[in-house]
């Protein structure tokens, strides 16, 4: 019979998950964009993550959010773009972006890093790419749905990150896949409503994904992928009624000057 964990040995596990949570919760940065601070309505949006790395620092995000919002600036002019509270112009410091693997990334100047509120991932002497993922793993991701982001001022907006960990399910050379159940998950925060099976996830497209892992005998995060497909509103029926699958995109593309690398053509360049 195994032995059962200690008092203080759940403690300490519950410190160790407390604290990853609440750097796994500043890590991603809702992503979106709108029309003057006068408008009205729930602006479009993703999540995003920042990296950074000795030569530079850059943002990683769903391709097919960046597309989304150089659409509305076409259609638009006046559209503004913000990464939390802090304006950026993404349309000018594209690095690379790949369709096939729905990655996108782009450079932030190092004289806005002082204004974000979240969390950099700071990759400076790390190796990269990130460790492998085996099925099995804990993964923890974390996003920001549209449906969550309401207006209160010029440029600010209430918007709470959803995180939960979850377990590698299936791994593939491209993806990572994970189960959503609302009655299993373990949700990084409790005082956000545990949202339930078929609810729509846009918004959460380019949100974080880390491997928690123990690593030569060292407790490690890592981030290992973003979320670029999950339900799209409708709840799941029959046997896998109650499930939803989140598709988790590998950051192992990523080159550390944040390039992107296709396995059968090489380096996207800027």
């Amino acid at each position: 019979m195994a032995n059962r964990p200690s008092r203080s040995q759940i403690e300490e596990a519950s410190k160790i998950a407390s604290a990853f949570s609440a750097f796994t919760l500043k890590v991603a940065r809702p992503f979106f964009w709108h029309i003057g601070a006068n408008r009205k309505g729930v602006p479009r949006g993703g999540t995003a993550f920042l990296l950074k790395f000795e030569r530079r620092s850059f943002a990683v995000t769903a391709d097919h959010a960046l597309e989304e919002y150089l659409a509305a600036l076409e259609s638009d002019n006046r559209m503004v773009c913000q990464l939390g509270e802090v304006m950026v112009q993404p349309q000018r410091s594209i690095i690379a972006r790949s369709d096939r693997l729905d990655i996108a990334t782009f450079e932030i100047d190092p004289s806005l890093i002082a204004g974000f509120e979240g969390n950099i991932i700071d990759c400076t002497g790390e190796g990269w790419p990130p460790f492998d993922v085996e099925e099995g793993d804990t993964i923890s991701a974390t996003s920001f749905f549209d449906e969550q982001r309401e207006k209160y001022g010029p440029r600010h907006y209430t918007m709470n990150a959803w995180g939960a960990h979850g377990v590698a399910e299936v791994v593939t050379e491209k993806d990572i896949y994970t189960m959503y159940e609302p009655d299993r998950v373990h949700q990084i925060r409790s005082d956000v409503p545990i949202p339930p099976p078929g609810l729509s996830m846009s918004g959460c497209s380019g949100g974080p994904a880390f491997l928690i892992k123990t690593i030569r005998g060292l407790l490690r995060w890592i981030p290992v992928g973003l979320i670029h497909k999950g339900p799209i509103g409708k709840a799941a029926e029959g046997e896998l009624a109650g499930l939803d699958r989140i598709h988790i995109r590998r950051i192992h593309y990523l080159n550390s000057d944040g390039t992107i690398k296709e396995s059968d053509s090489g380096w996207l360049p800027r």
